[in-house]
Order: structure tokens, then sequence, then C-alpha cells
């Protein structure tokens, strides 16, 4: 047999060995060990860029299971599970951040972190990445390809995947897949979506620049205030008479300040806000008629007008080969019953963005069955989400690096 041959029949025999049941095996066999270092994550939540006892969590996982990384950020680190014969390499990311949250929960294992709380799941999230990181580090020898385990910093405010795509995160990455825990769905079930799935979002803030003068001789002055008033109210109508009813989009002007005293005409206004959109073509009108709304009326009423936005999250839009691919990973292991299909995106914003800007992949939600919404500070996540979280993720990098 020649050598390509031989490759071929090892495919086939690692894909029987890491079956179903297999797999199955593996994640009950190590759930307990995975389920106590998330309760040791819940214990000492840290915000982003600070999660320091978090990542040498993390990293002590790593030394225990003998799998290599790179800390390429203060907080966070890049692990790689290279099987016995090269091919392509599939990225898995989780968030290891948590929020300014004063938890309630009464759980066993509450935080220890006074006004800190993971009450958005991340450490659901970590603790289902490391399950993988234990279960293909014992399982090299099954593997065609590599793993890439990211364990990313600082989600919930400045966005960590930027930075650690920049420090080469994403490098010879050929697919990338995330998860997030959704309180709404029930326990061991997997929800995937199509096409756009979360809103970019980008905060603005204008100044209207005008000329004061006396309260009795506002002839003699330009009115900030009432100008900055004008171009409020015509934002609001910014989305609903410029975009297709199509088209998902929210603008929404949030913070208001001009003047300093009741008997003089404000000579500077300054307003700020949010825009949340949907697609790349969406968000580049909005922010441009933003900008064309405030300047226009503004120089239309004798102001100067300024206008600064800072781009945060690109927003999610899955690939949809690759959603279709991991739907049917996860009906594979899950049982079709077990997985759906959402309708709507979501307008919430996440900077899993970033990684699909470099590589094809998909964003997925994973059931844990709560009472409390996410940021809640009695959100307590069912734990077979862990389960179902290391499952889908092992059975989707698995087979698409045989494919």
């Amino acid at each position: 047999m020649t050598k390509e041959n031989d490759a071929q029949l090892l495919c086939v025999i690692w894909a029987f060995d890491m079956n179903n049941e297999f797999i199955k095996e593996c994640c009950e066999n190590s759930f307990e060990e995975i389920r106590e270092i998330r309760r040791l994550l819940h214990q000492y939540p840290e915000m982003g860029n600070s999660e320091f006892r978090t990542t040498e969590i993390i990293m002590n996982c790593l030394n225990k299971w003998n799998v290599p990384y790179e800390r390429l950020l203060e907080t966070g680190v890049v692990a790689e599970i290279e099987g016995n014969i090269k091919g392509k390499t599939v990225a898995i990311r989780a968030d290891i951040d948590a929020l300014p949250v004063e938890e309630k929960t009464g759980l066993d294992f509450t935080s220890l972190n006074e006004g800190r709380m993971h009450a958005c799941g991340h450490d659901i999230h970590t603790a289902a990445l490391l399950g993988v990181a234990k279960i293909l580090s014992e399982n090299r020898d099954k593997l065609k390809g590599t793993v890439r385990l990211i364990f990313q910093p600082d989600e919930e405010l400045l966005g960590g995947a930027e930075r650690l795509i920049e420090k080469g995160a994403m490098e010879n990455v050929s697919a990338v897949f995330g998860l997030h825990v959704r309180p709404e769905l029930p326990k061991n079930h997997v929800q995937v979506k199509y096409g756009k799935s979360y809103a970019a979002a980008d905060v603005f803030e204008i100044d209207v620049i005008g000329k004061s003068a006396h309260g009795a001789e506002p002839h003699k002055g330009i009115d900030a205030l009432l100008i900055a008033s004008h171009i409020v109210t015509a934002l609001q109508t910014v989305v609903s008479r410029n975009l297709a009813p199509t088209e998902s989009a929210v603008l929404s002007v949030c913070t208001f300040n001009a003047g300093t005293v009741c008997n003089q005409i404000a000579g500077k206004a300054t307003f700020g806000g949010i825009m949340r959109s949907l697609g790349k073509d969406t968000r580049m009108k909005l922010k441009d008629l933003l900008i064309t709304t405030a300047k226009g009326i503004a120089e239309s009423m004798g102001a100067e007008c300024e206008v600064r936005i800072r781009e945060s999250y690109p927003g999610i839009t899955n690939e949809n080969e690759m959603t279709a691919f991991l739907k049917s990973c996860a009906e594979d292991i899950l049982g079709e019953e077990n997985v759906s299909v959402a309708e709507a995106p979501l307008m919430t914003s996440e900077d899993f963005g970033f990684y699909l800007d470099e590589a094809p992949g998909s964003f997925y939600h994973v059931g844990c069955e709560c009472d409390y919404p996410l940021h809640s500070d009695r959100f307590k996540p069912d734990e077979s989400a862990i389960m179902t979280g290391m499952l889908v993720h092992i059975k989707t990098a698995v087979e698409l690096l045989n494919k």
C-alpha cells in the first residue's frame, strides 16, 4: 500500500474510533472533573483584562493534560492539540471574563469576589472548552489535524478577540466555532442560526457648537441646545424612514448635556448613544445617515457639528455551510429532536464576529434552562450545558478534520 492509502485507512479507523459512543463515554467519564473546574471558576470571577486567577486555572489544567499553549495577552491563552497526521486547523473559542454583578444565587460555590459574578455563563463556556482539551489530549492518536483552543479574555468590555487575532490566534485556521448558553432554551438542546445572528454595536457622541448669549437676547446667539434637540428628534426617524423594514437596526440616544445656568443660551450641547445593526451594509448605511443628518441640521441652523463614532463589535454573520455542518453534527450526537434553528437574530453584541472575519464558522447556542436571564444576579445555568458543549464541540471538530 502507498503512504496515501495508509493515511486514508487510518482516517477510516480514526473516524470509527471517535464515533458517537466513544465521544459520549469520554465526556461522561470526564464530566465530574470538568464540573468541579467550572465551580472553581465560578467562585473566582474576574473582569476583562484582569482574569489572572482564571488564566492560572486554565494553564494548570493544560499543563496537567500536557497541552501546549501560548499566553498571547496578559490574560487568556491559546492552546493547540495536534493529531498524529498533519491536517487542517479548526479553532474553538471560549470567553473567560465575568461581570460587575453582586451574586445572589445562593449556590454553595457562589462568587467569593465581591461585586463580581459569572452572570453571563462564561464559566460554562470555559469549562466546556477545557473538557475538549482533556478529551482530545488523551486521544491525539485518533485525531487528524489540529484543534486550536482559544481562551479569550475581555469579551464583555473592549473585545479581547480583536487583540488575540492581532497576535496571531487565527493564523492558518480553516474554520472556527463558539457557543453561548441561553437560559430560555431547554437543557441538552442546541440552537443554530443561519446568516445574520448578532448585531454590530457602534457608540456615538455628537457635539453641537453654537454661540452662547443672554437668555433675554436669544437672537444674539446660536442655541446649541435647541439645534441638538432637533437633531435628536430627527434621528428617531433615521431607521424607520431610511432603512427597509427587512433591515434590522436600532439607534438610541441615551445621554444629553447642555447649558450651565438658567439665564444663558447654551453655546454647546453634547449627546450620545449607541447604534446596533445587522450586516455590514446596514451598519455602514446607518453610520452615514447619522453623520449626514446631524451635520445637515446643525449647518442649516448656523452651528458646527462634530460626530465621533467608536466602532465596537462587528456583529456575527454565520457562514451557512459551516452552520449546516454544525447542525448535522449536533443532530447526530444529540438527536434531531434536541436541535433547532433560530428564526430571528439577536440585537445584542458579541465579539466572536472578529473571528468570522478571519475564517468561516458558526456561533451557536446551548440551552441551560434557567428562570433568570443572562446578566441577572440570580442567573443559575443548568450544568448539563457543559456536557452539551463538550459533545458538540468535539463532534464538530473531529468530523470537520476528517472531512
